[in-house]
């Protein structure tokens, strides 16, 4: 079912030990896949070996068509935040399975939301996977926020008030990597190298990053909350898990 302002829930996914098969990674989209029955509606952003990026745009009283999803992934959903700029959005988070058969619906509100889905959703994930003592998380960075977490992803939600910044911190695992809007901002690292200002970014921007981060660390420069997700891919086994 699509995520709505009623109805939304996160949970992670427990794999048992020995309940593996033999491949993985092999399900391709069918005849009732979301992009293909309502490509206005499941707009692909992004698409590779390892995730495809849906963005959904559902306008109030639309009807969303009966579809599939035949990879699981995680739902971004934004809405407004009370008493803050346009530029600053609640943000909601999900893990989803995938779905033979979404009967779809009337949306009584507008919905914006993007789905990631993993393609290696079905493979045995690697246990405990090491992360460096720089990891964001692990070295207790204040601006960020663990929004989501099970075998396959970590979600990461950063949060920097204007005229404070991060500390230095790296990332490690691929990345699909969301701004809704940002204000402008100083970017430092420790390679020698100037920090960069960036601009102020006034529509969102998806990317992927298939590569790890060095230290790094940001300062916000403007006047507004500096917001960015990070959803970070956790490495998989060649080895299914058995359904």
């Amino acid at each position: 079912m699509k995520p709505s302002s009623l109805r939304f829930f996160a949970a992670g996914m427990i794999v048992p030990a020995g309940l593996y098969a033999a491949t993985c990674g092999a399900a391709k989209p069918d005849a009732m896949d979301a992009a293909a029955v309502a490509p206005d509606v499941y707009k692909t952003v992004i698409d590779n070996e390892t995730v495809r990026v849906l963005e959904v745009n559902l306008t109030a009283g639309a009807k969303e068509p009966a579809h599939s999803h035949v990879w699981p992934g995680v739902i971004i959903q934004d809405g407004p935040r009370p008493g803050s700029p346009d530029q600053v959005r609640n943000f909601k988070i999900s893990w989803e399975p995938a779905t033979k058969l979404d009967k779809g619906g009337v949306t009584k509100a507008p919905l914006h939301y993007l789905r990631v889905e993993l393609k290696k959703g079905d493979c045995a994930p690697v246990k405990n996977p090491p992360l460096p003592a720089t990891d964001g998380v692990i070295a207790k960075d204040p601006t960020i926020k663990v929004a989501l977490e099970n075998d396959y992803v970590r979600m990461l939600e950063m949060e920097v008030k204007p005229g404070e910044s991060e500390p230095p911190h790296t990332h490690t695992w691929p990345t699909v990597l969301y701004y809704y809007r940002l204000p402008t901002s100083r970017r430092g690292t420790t390679d020698g190298k100037p920090a960069v200002d960036r601009p102020e970014l006034t529509k969102e921007q998806i990317t992927w990053e298939g590569f790890s981060q060095p230290v790094h660390t940001l300062l916000n420069t403007g006047s507004f909350l500096y917001q960015a997700h990070r959803l970070e891919i956790k490495p998989v086994t060649d080895e299914a898990v058995k359904k």
